[in-house]
């Protein structure tokens, strides 16, 4: 970046000259002014990478932002990236990351977010999906998926399967009552109805009168509940076709080259999730609401309209949301997350195989823009991911 620098300073203003491009800094003191003016003579006598940076950081703001989160900019044209790779972040991230830094706020969660929208082979959703979720209700995970709902039926019927009481009351007592969830134990009624109560209160009771039978400590119950998803008989289908078969702990995916990636398209072809603004007008009486990760590399589509639904190739069921009277209790906290971190790892390494048979590692989608970078770039990405993962 060996650039010549000559600067001049008149009470407010700098005019620097860098590799021959003029640039006016109008500063808010003279005080500000000498001391950019006394930067600007630093990379006059040495102009070194960080010298000149630290000039076109004054110059620029973007550049500034980037330079303050550990980002690199290109100086032609304005683009940030994360260091190392040459895929463009958006700027809405780039200010939040900004943000969140000033504030001391952990980034963790927007770095990788963004990691892994770096590897989505559609241009339109690298740029939109964070000003998409950010204008709902959406969360981000420490790992960057994001937590999203869906409305789906019941195939089989067994709405009071053992797994799915347990990780839905297991999230209600965590979110709503100032208490643990050690001290609840989970009992079955006669009925066949599940039900939770305090353990005190149990210890008290006379089983065999009130026909119940006690399943368990809901914070054990709820700590192997893995186990209990494997013996789930409980399987639920999507309301349109009613033709999949949807499962907590497993993963739900289509080909991406079956899924219509056109923005302007509200209802098209792809799996749907959304917010709960969503969900609220799509369930209806006798649905179950099921919270899923999303991997932002997996988005089809993000609408064009005021939308909260978006298209995507796959998700990852982990929980039932608590929906009463057409409300969603939203969720932020993640469960399950290591599951789906470990399928992650064995598919990103499959995309590197992939790569290096000279290979593009996703499918396009229908309506998709191309990807225009090369498998280089590719690799880059998807290996920085599988370190984070290790």
């Amino acid at each position: 970046m060996k650039k010549t620098i000559t600067a001049v300073n008149f009470g407010n203003v700098v005019n620097v000259y860098v590799g021959g491009k003029l640039h006016r800094k109008s500063c808010a003191t003279p005080e500000l002014a000498d001391e950019f003016f006394r930067i600007c003579n630093d990379a006059k006598a040495n102009p070194s990478d960080e010298n000149v940076m630290n000039v076109l950081g004054f110059l620029n703001e973007t550049t500034r932002m980037a330079m303050a989160c550990g980002m690199e900019t290109n100086i032609e044209t304005g683009d940030v990236f994360l260091a190392g790779f040459n895929t463009p972040v958006p700027q809405d991230i780039v200010e939040l990351v900004q943000l969140y830094s000033e504030k001391n706020y952990n980034v963790d969660s927007i770095i990788n977010f963004w990691k892994l929208l770096m590897a989505n082979p559609d241009v339109r959703v690298r740029e939109d999906l964070f000003d998409f979720i950010r204008q709902h209700d959406f969360a981000l995970t420490d790992n960057g998926y994001m937590v999203v709902y869906k409305a789906v039926a019941y195939k089989a019927q067994d709405k009071n399967d053992l797994s799915e009481f347990v990780t839905n009351q297991y999230l209600f007592v965590r979110k709503h009552w100032d208490t643990s969830v050690k001290k609840y134990v989970v009992y079955r009624k006669a009925d066949d109805t599940l039900h939770i109560t305090k353990k005190s209160t149990f210890k008290n009771w006379d089983v065999k009168k009130k026909g119940v039978t006690l399943m368990g400590n809901l914070h054990d119950l709820f700590k192997n509940v893995d186990a209990l998803i494997e013996d789930c008989d409980t399987v639920y289908t999507d309301k349109h076709t009613h033709s999949m078969e949807i499962k907590l702990g497993q993963v739900v995916s289509m080909p991406r080259s079956e899924c219509d990636a056109d923005p302007y398209q509200s209802c098209s072809y792809g799996l749907h999730v959304g917010a709960t603004s969503y969900v609220n007008m799509f369930a209806s009486s006798g649905n179950a609401v099921l919270v899923c990760y999303v991997n932002p590399m997996h988005v089809v589509a993000v609408p064009d309209s005021d939308n909260s639904k978006m298209r995507v190739t796959e998700y990852f069921p982990f929980a039932m949301a608590t929906y009463n009277d057409g409300e969603i209790d939203v969720i932020e906290e993640a469960y399950f997350e290591s599951d789906y971190t470990a399928y992650e790892k064995s598919e990103l390494e499959a995309m590197v195989e992939i790569i290096q048979a000279e290979e593009r590692p996703l499918e396009t989608a229908m309506c998709a823009l191309e990807d225009d970078r090369d498998l280089d770039e590719l690799q880059k990405i998807i290996e920085a991911r599988i370190v984070d993962l290790v």
